[in-house]
Order: C-alpha cells, then structure tokens, then sequence
C-alpha cells in the first residue's frame, strides 16, 4: 500500500497536460493542479498520524483508502478545473495518511530486532508496486485521462480488502485535547515553506517564491513556540534536542534530494537533449529502481544482523556521490552506457532511506507514535523539493550563462541575447526548431552548455549529499555515545 503514494503523483503527472487541456485550464491553475496533491500530503500527514493514536491504525488506514479512491474518482468525472483540484487535494489527504499507517504499521507486525531487515523489505515492495501501478495508469493514461485516474481506486479498494483480513488491530494510545492551534500552524507553515520553494525557478525575488517561504518559515516558528508552551503538544519537540533523530532529519533530506535531483535531471537532459521519448526515458530509468530494490533489502537485513546504521549511512552516502560523480563520463559520451554507472550507485544509494525509516520507528515514543512515525513523510516531502527546485534553478542558470558565454564569443549583440534564449525555450516546450543554419548552431551550443550545467550539478548536488551524510554520521555517533553512557549508568551498583 506504501508504494500507491508515489505512484499516484506519477500517474496524475502523466495525465496532467491531457486534462488540462480538457479543462481548459491555464498555467497558473495547471502549475496549482501539479502541486496540490503533494502539498495536501505533506501539511496533513502528520495530523492524520495522530488521528491513527486516537481512532486505531486499522480504521484510520480503511478511511484513508476510501479518501483516496473518492479523491481521484471525482477527479474523474471533474468537468471543472475546481472539482479537479479539490479531487487532487483529497487524494493528497487521503495518500498520505495510508503511506504513514503502512509504514507505522511496521512495528506492529515486525519483531523489534528484525524492523530494519522489514524496513528494506518495505522499501524495495514500495518500489515494485509503484512501478505496477504506475505502469498500469501510465497506459490508461495513453487511452484516455480520466482513465488513468481510475487505477489508484481500484487498487486502495482491494487493499480495504486486505487490510480488514490482513493487518492486526491496533490499540488508541492517544486520548485528551487535540492541540488544534498546533496542527493548523504545522500545516499552514509546510504548505507556504514548500510553495515557496517550488516556485524557486522564478526567482529569489519573486513574491510567488519568498512571500509564502516568509509566511511559513514564521508559521513554523510559532508552531514551535505553542508546542513547547502547551500543556498538550502533539508532537514532541524535545526530539529535536536528540542527536538521533537529528540524523533521521539529515538522512532524509541528503537522500530524498539526491533522489529528486537525479530522477528530474536524468528525464531533463534525455528529452532535451538527446530526444529521448516518455517511455524511453522510463525504461532507461529501470536500473535506478532495480539496484534500489535489491540494495534495500540487503543494506535492512544487514543492519538486522548487526551492521551498524552509522556504516550503512557511510556506505550509502559515499555510493551516492560517486554515483553523482560519474555522471562526469557523459562528457565523454552520451551513449547510454556512459549513464549507467552513475545510475547504480545512485540507486544502491537510495538504500540510505532504510536506517532513515528504521531510525525513526525506533525513536517514536508510544504516546505520540503516529505523529513522529508520519513526520518522515513531511521531512522527505521537503528534501525532495529541495532537490527539484535547486538543481532546475542552477541548471537553468549555468545553461544560460553558457549560452550566453557561446552567443558573445560567436560575435552576437547583447540586444539579440533574449531572442535566442527564447528560441532555446521554445524548442524545450514544443520541439519548435530555429530556422536556418544559425539555428542549428544555437541548439548545438545550448546542447553542450547543457551538458555542461549537468554535470556541474551532479557535482554539486554530490557536495550537498556528502556533507549531510557526514553530519549524520557524527550525529548518529554522538546518539550512540548517549545511549552507552544512559546503559552504563543504569548498571552502575552506585
């Protein structure tokens, strides 16, 4: 049920141009239809987890489902842009709060000293349902739109099913008040934070970008104040003093941003560049998921055998930037098989998100298990648009930068500068290509420029990867040392 989350956005992304030409809607309202889901998601998921404490994880996953699958059924049938966002919105909700319950769900079923062994196991199973149910919307969607909608309901309905015979109940551990004002001031902060930072390929400047990134940074700095204040908070904001969950927070924010960067910059420059088709782009894209699968379970059963998370972050991360690396080879040549080493290390890589997972179930206290377990969603629902936004931002910078470098060294006015940047975006957006043998040259030198701004960001993109995961790791060390000398005290006969 986990791997439903990450398919739907997938399937919603497929069909998105096709409805909204439908629906006739325009930019502003298609950029909102992209997003909503993913913001819904990520400002409610840790509410809907504090809702499994107080109803059970059993009936809070049979109610989600059925969100999910009313959520994009009226998505369906929408013959607005309206009911089409509030459709998107309820499934965004309603995902959410399964991912969370399948994921929370772990401890219940799994004995303590085998979490991290079930945790790989969720990963690489998360992986493959995606990729099924992905693959499934995917052709509904070559078909018609609205079809495409259909495949997450018909899957969240069979998993009711499964859940009602399948999944153990699970006791209320949460009761008393709710912390109302803290929950809206959680949601309505992730939901500016995250807005802001999606819309950072506008500009630092724009008030699309800093203007909801304010709001939400400030919103957040009072949910933080009311939690330690109150009488009743709904998350534990001592946690954050704890150098272990500390290193959760930088795992999944080094691996989710290495995961949005390498995913969206591969599909970039195989389109733009090389006029990879949609499926090509998702067939070549197959080994990522294939390695990630089996290094999943192999990293969770090793850490269940005794290897520590602190050498399974070393190992992870380091496979990442060496991944993020050797995408330097393209320069070299652009033959797919100058791809594919980057491709699997980067893949083995993303197994960093098994101690990530396993850390956090670990860390969750019972009385607000829900909200700390379905935090992990908010903190890699973060990383990743980090990630997205970021390496959009710098590529489109140093492919102008070098287009323009290519345009003044060829003798063209700074006044015709505009001109064959807008060329340049015109082609990316509909294939539309320059006229005459100075346009061929202009895409050529924005194909190298390209390249260029690729691998540069690869580069970076490994920096930002190695030093978090260093800062885990000494972060990690230092829980260690706590919990040793915690051990050590309560031993003592004194």
């Amino acid at each position: 049920m986990g791997g439903i989350q990450t398919a739907d956005p997938t399937i919603a992304s497929t069909a998105l141009v096709e409805s909204a030409r439908a629906l006739q809607m325009d930019a502003g309202l298609q950029a909102i239809a992209a997003s909503v889901s993913t913001l819904m998601l990520a400002a409610t998921v840790i509410s809907t987890g504090l809702l499994a404490d107080r109803i059970g994880r059993r009936l809070l996953l049979v109610l989600a489902l059925a969100l999910s699958a009313l959520g994009d059924l009226i998505v369906a049938a929408a013959v607005d842009p309206s009911l089409f966002l509030l459709g998107r919105a309820l499934a965004g909700i309603g995902l959410g709060a399964v991912y969370g319950a399948s994921f929370a769900y772990i401890r219940a079923v799994v004995k303590a000293d085998r979490i991290a062994a079930a945790m790989g196991s969720f990963a690489a199973f998360n992986a493959v349902s995606m990729i099924v149910v992905s693959f499934v919307g995917g052709s509904l969607a070559s078909v018609d739109w609205r079809l495409a909608f259909l495949a997450v309901p018909a899957v969240t309905l069979l998993s009711i099913v499964a859940v009602a015979f399948v999944l153990p109940k699970q006791p209320r551990t949460a009761s008393g008040p709710a912390d109302v004002l803290g929950q809206i001031l959680l949601a309505l902060g992730i939901i500016g934070v995250l807005y802001g930072v999606s819309h950072a390929g506008e500009g630092v400047t724009s008030p699309l970008t800093w203007a909801p990134l304010v709001l939400g940074i400030v919103l957040l700095a009072l949910f933080a104040l009311v939690e330690r204040r109150g009488t009743h908070p709904f998350f534990p904001m001592q946690l954050f003093r704890n150098p272990g969950f500390l290193a959760a927070i930088g795992m999944g924010i080094a691996f989710n941003l290495a995961q949005a960067v390498g995913i969206l910059q591969l599909a970039n420059i195989w389109q733009y560049v090389y006029g990879f088709s949609t499926v090509e782009v998702s067939l070549g894209q197959l080994p990522v998921t294939v390695i990630s699968v089996a290094a999943s379970i192999y990293i969770g059963r090793r850490l269940s055998a005794g290897l520590s998370p602190a050498t399974a972050i070393m190992i992870s991360g380091g496979a990442t930037v060496l991944g993020f690396l050797a995408f330097a080879l393209i320069l070299i040549s652009h033959e797919f098989w100058f791809f594919l080493p980057g491709m699997l290390l980067i893949g083995f890589g993303m197994s960093g998100l098994v101690p990530y997972g396993a850390l956090v179930l670990r860390l969750a206290p019972p009385a607000q298990f829900g909200a700390v377990t379905s935090s992990r969603t908010t903190i890699g629902q973060f990383g990743y648009a980090v990630g997205l936004s970021a390496s959009m931002v710098l590529v489109d910078a140093l492919t102008r930068g070098g287009v323009i470098h290519r345009l003044k060294d060829a003798g063209v006015t700074p006044a015709r500068y505009g001109e064959a940047l807008d060329a340049i975006y015109a082609y990316t957006q509909n294939g539309t290509v320059p006229s005459g043998s100075n346009g061929t040259a202009l895409l050529q030198g924005a194909a190298a420029s390209y390249e260029v701004a690729f691998v540069t960001t690869m580069v970076v993109t490994a920096a930002i990867v190695g030093v978090l995961s260093a800062l885990t790791i000494i972060a990690y060390r230092r829980f260690e040392k706590t919990l040793a000398a915690a051990a050590s005290s309560s031993t003592d006969p004194a």
